[in-house]
């Protein structure tokens, strides 16, 4: 069984649009004004900045991650594969937005065979994607900082004793 996961457009159009408005009110200063030089160094560097935000942007929306039995395949723009039996690293972490922890996104690191992979909570199906990785990781023995194992429970993945704990090291990481 193979199971397909991408970016939802919807879940992009935020980015793009930062980077669009991030670009224009950066470039726009630069083609109109005459700039002292300290201010044209910073409004190129957020051009940049901003750039690299909108390319990062695109490669995700042509990017698609294939699980099966064997592993985990990146396609797109560029290429990544981590077959399940070298996975060697498993985490998860929740970034907040918000002070009360109430908004924000997840974020799955896999590592394994000299490739590392980062792939953020918006994707859809993002939930499945992780349980296929952590079955892996429990099969691989890879230790879990409390942490990931908090956020496991928050996406509500049981934990492999099936007793509320997960076993926790530093290794994985």
């Amino acid at each position: 069984m193979t199971a397909v996961f991408t970016y939802p457009f919807k879940s992009l159009l935020g980015s793009y649009l930062r980077s669009f408005f991030g670009i224009v009110l950066t470039l726009v200063p630069l083609l109109l004004l005459n700039p002292i030089s300290v201010i044209v160094y910073m409004l190129v560097f957020l051009l940049c900045a901003f750039v690299v935000y909108g390319l990062r942007t695109v490669l995700r929306q042509f990017t698609r991650f294939e699980v099966g039995g064997t592993g985990l395949i990146m396609h797109g723009p560029v290429n990544r594969r981590i077959e399940w039996q070298e996975l060697e690293g498993f985490s998860l972490n929740y970034y907040s937005t918000r002070r009360d922890r109430e908004a924000g996104w997840m974020n799955l690191k896999l590592k394994g065979g000299g490739v590392r992979l980062s792939i953020d909570s918006t994707i859809d199906g993002f939930e499945e994607l992780v349980r296929h990785a952590f079955r892996a990781a429990v099969r691989n023995g890879i230790m879990l900082d409390s942490s990931t194992g908090m956020n496991l429970r928050a996406l509500g993945i049981a934990d492999p004793q099936g007793d509320g704990s997960f076993a926790y090291g530093t290794a994985g990481r």
